[in-house]
């Protein structure tokens, strides 16, 4: 019978594991895919399944699977261009802990985002480890743990997968309002990773482009208002 689910990876011993799948505002996409490109990743696997749409993404020219792995030394990056169904979850995570038990891997990182629904001074990352060590670790590093709640997709999956396994992981949620991809809390969980994982990288571009969209959804706000109070003003010269 043939599996549902096969990696296409070599094998890296002790690898350092950061999943970026797509949630709520895009916070792990975002993040993910700014890790590759900033850490100059090269693509190194994919995962192939008769369960994923048949689609090929065209990055630079070239024809890439949607689900596929970047590495450079001992990290392993994951990330997702398509919405994975949650029953394909469960096999990529098992699979995926699977491989990670097998090379001995140092820690397990996925990321994410933790829609708040407001706009705050300063947006917090809050994280859950595999075990109380692992929470530990993550609230000295100033991250705000997760008490109760759920975690769903690929992040959820890995961290019970993982933790079952005796693996070192983490999951990382940046503050985001929800609705919107948000560059600044990618750029916050990534601040986090820089103190888990040994990688040199400047989130100063993140930061740009969030304050590029927040200026551009201020001037909507803007707009709206005027709009607002210019079609109030309209009734009520009806009515007077």
């Amino acid at each position: 019978m043939e599996k549902p689910v096969e990696l296409i990876l070599p094998k890296i011993d002790n690898p350092l594991f950061i999943e970026g799948y797509p949630g709520i505002g895009l916070v792990g996409h975002i993040a993910a895919n700014f890790l590759a490109k900033e850490l100059d990743m090269k693509m190194i696997g994919y995962i192939e399944s008769p369960f994923i749409p048949p689609l090929t993404l065209v990055l630079e020219g070239k024809p890439n699977p949607p689900l596929r792995f970047y590495g450079k030394d001992n990290i392993i990056l994951a990330i997702a261009d398509i919405y994975t169904p949650p029953t394909l979850v469960n096999e990529i995570a098992r699979e995926i802990v699977g491989y990670l038990k097998e090379t001995g891997a140092q820690k397990v990182i996925s990321l994410g985002g933790m829609g708040i629904g407001v706009f705050k001074e300063d947006m917090n990352v809050w994280g859950v480890g595999g075990s109380e060590e692992e929470n530990k670790e993550l609230e000295e590093l100033g991250v705000k743990i997760l008490n109760y709640g759920s975690i769903t997709g690929m992040s959820g999956k890995l961290l019970w997968e993982a933790s079952k396994e005796g693996l070192k992981s983490y999951v990382l949620l940046g503050e985001t309002f929800g609705d919107r991809p948000d560059p600044r809390a990618a750029a916050n969980v990534i601040e986090i990773i820089k103190k888990l994982i040994p990688i040199e990288v400047s989130t100063e571009p993140l930061l740009k482009e969030a304050q590029m969209i927040e200026e551009q959804l201020r001037r909507m706000h803007e707009q709206m208002e005027k709009a607002r109070r210019r079609a109030e003003k309209e009734y009520e010269s009806v009515y007077l």
